[in-house]
């Protein structure tokens, strides 16, 4: 189990991509409701995985190669790879 701490941040980035994504997920994917929340929620997790450590220190990200959307903020950052997530997943299933 995650300690609580990172289980708010997971929750964090679940929320924001939910607000952004999910309704387009839903209606594109032919998944029920649950079926694409618990999508949004693996996302969630394996942004955690790739990006928690380095958005710690936003004002240093920021300014790295490694914000590759040229967020402002981290939230803008999430809702960028969201999208490029959600847009990698639908090719995926429409093959």
């Amino acid at each position: 189990m995650q300690p609580v701490t990172d289980s708010i941040e997971i929750g964090m980035y679940a929320a924001c991509l939910a607000d952004n994504c999910l309704n387009e997920l839903y209606e594109k994917s032919g998944r029920g409701y649950i079926s694409a929340l618990d999508e949004i929620t693996a996302w969630a997790h394996e942004f955690y995985a790739k990006y928690y450590e380095k958005l710690k220190d936003w004002e240093t990200f920021e300014e790295t190669e490694d914000n590759i959307y040229k967020a402002v903020c981290w939230d803008d950052f999430v809702i960028a790879w969201g999208i490029d997530r959600l847009k990698v997943y639908l090719t995926s299933i429409n093959r």
